[in-house]
């Protein structure tokens, strides 16, 4: 991979596996220093990466986002792209849907990626090419059963990125949302294994005719927060092997 991100200090969540894995990996192949966050451990060679300083938190402890950020005050001074890709996907009818899985759906998918961006504002401002990436979904756009509260907030990601671009554009910084289809990682793995039927529903809603792979969603990512970007904000970038083609 080129290293389009050469000097750059990225910070991403939910990192240690699944898209925020292939993110942060996709990232040090560009060229960027990472601060990798997750409330999972990492593994050895990312321990062992001097590329990647990993930090395992969890982001809903009080004063986490804070302490998150002055990691990253300490070792740089500065930020030049944030990727909120942390959350959870709960699979519930309406009906069914508690109001603690709601609110803690709300929390993970929504309230910490208000948080995290507010809290790297300062860092982002000082950064010549300041980028927020926010991980949406293709239910960022409509909804789906069963998933009410994951879709809601990836709504509200959308609707919060928009935002963004519209006031830190005179700071010269972008924010972008990128939409996956369906992927393969830990949180869905259970879900096609168990479910032939469900499986095969994803699969063949794809024009592509498979499930994604985190892989599949690096590049955008990498593509977002690149000098090639700089020009590309308040965006829904989709990334789903044309499953949308179908809706």
């Amino acid at each position: 991979m080129n290293r389009v991100l050469e000097n750059r200090v990225a910070l991403v969540t939910g990192a240690a596996s699944g898209i925020g894995q292939a993110i942060t990996h996709a990232y040090l192949d560009a060229g960027a220093e990472i601060l990798a966050v997750d409330r999972s451990s990492f593994s050895a060679e990312e321990l062992r990466c001097s590329g990647i300083v990993p930090l395992q938190i969890d982001l809903t402890a009080p004063d986490a986002v804070d302490r998150v950020l002055a990691v990253a005050q300490e070792r740089w001074g500065r930020l030049d792209v944030l990727v909120n890709n942390a959350g959870i996907a709960p699979s519930a009818l309406i009906e069914d849907t508690s109001d603690e899985t709601w609110n803690n759906t709300i929390l993970i998918n929504l309230t910490l990626v208000f948080r995290m961006c507010r809290s790297a504002l300062p860092l982002l401002k000082r950064s010549a090419t300041g980028r927020i990436i926010n991980i949406g979904s293709i239910m960022s756009s409509f909804g789906g059963i069963g998933l009410s509260a994951y879709a809601a907030t990836k709504h509200g990601v959308a609707g919060l990125t928009k935002s963004l671009a519209s006031e830190l554009g005179k700071f010269g910084i972008t924010a972008n949302y990128i939409q996956p289809g369906a992927v393969l990682t830990g949180i869905t793995r259970d879900a096609f294994a168990q479910d032939d039927a469900y499986r095969i529903y994803w699969e063949s809603k794809a024009a592509l005719g498979r499930i994604g792979q985190p892989g599949d969603i690096a590049p955008a990512a990498v593509f977002l927060a690149s000098a090639g970007a700089g020009f590309i904000s308040g965006q829904g970038f989709v990334v789903d092997g044309g499953s949308v083609q179908s809706v």
